[in-house]
Formats: C-alpha cells, structure tokens, sequence
C-alpha cells in the first residue's frame, strides 16, 4: 500500500480526525509498520546527512515523523537536519516537539537554543540554552551540555563586545 493510499483511506473526515489519526500512528499502521522498522531509516537518515546529503536525509526524516509524530528521535533528527540545511524555523518547529514530548530531555531545549540564535532571537536561545545546560548536568549528557556551554559562552562574548 503506498503513503498516498493510506492516508487516502483513513476513516477520518474532519480536520481534527485527521491529526488524530497522525498523532496515533495511523499512517505507520497502514503501512504495516513498526516503531522497530523505522529505527532502520533513522539510521539512514544520519548516515545521508553525515555524508553531506541533505535533501535525502531531510526527505527521511520527514516521512519517519510522519510515520511516528511522536517519537522524540525522529524529531531530534529533522531539528538536526533542518538546522544543517539552514531551515532554522523548521528546526525550531520539531525542537518545540521534541520539549512538548519530553520536557526533561535537554536536546530539545539545545536544538530550540541554537534555532533562536540563528533567527536572531537571542534572548529566547539564552533561555533555552541554559535549560539545556541545566538537564544536561542532571541527567549526564556532556554533548548536549558541551555544545550548550560553547554557544552561551558565544552569547556572552558577542554581549561584552558590545
């Protein structure tokens, strides 16, 4: 069954039905999918967009989220795409996600941070950059603590230039 057969024939009728119908996997389900099988094409997705191929791994990652909308690393994954692309209110987009499905994961707040500053809304990126930095100390995760650090670090810099 293609993508377009699928959503074609969800029995859903109204606007609301149909989100319903996205949030809980429906399109995923009609393709006979599992969460398990799409970790495949997450996997994918970095390796194209690790190789410099951005319109593919963008392309994947937008059909795993609309496959699975609430599985916060296939956002993590199309904030991270986006932002490479220079799409940062894309990325900010599937950052507020990745916050809404998991407020204590310290990505989605690092991703928002970094999307602010690049659309010029520091104060914002500030405040979420030091919500990153402050989950990623509770919870242990030094890469998102390391880039959260450097890009207030940058922020305070730029200010004391000023």
């Amino acid at each position: 069954m293609s993508v377009s057969n699928a959503i074609a024939e969800t029995p859903t009728d109204t606007p609301a039905g149909m989100v319903e119908a996205l949030l809980g996997g429906q399109l995923r389900q009609d393709l006979g999918l599992k969460t398990q099988d799409l970790r495949i094409g997450l996997t994918v997705a970095r390796n194209l967009l690790n190789r410099g191929q951005h319109g593919e791994a963008m392309r994947l990652y937008a059909v795993l989220v609309l496959c699975e909308p609430t599985e916060v690393d296939f956002q993590v994954g199309l904030a991270n795409c986006a932002s490479a692309m220079g799409e940062h209110h894309m990325a900010l987009q599937a950052a507020s996600a990745v916050i809404a499905l998991a407020p204590s994961d310290p990505r989605g707040y690092l991703l928002s941070g970094r999307s602010c500053l690049h659309i010029g809304s520091i104060a914002e990126a500030e405040q979420d950059l030091g919500d990153a930095l402050g989950l990623a100390e509770q919870s242990g995760h030094d890469v998102v603590r390391g880039e959260a650090a450097m890009l207030l670090e940058r922020i305070s810099a730029a200010r004391a230039s000023l």
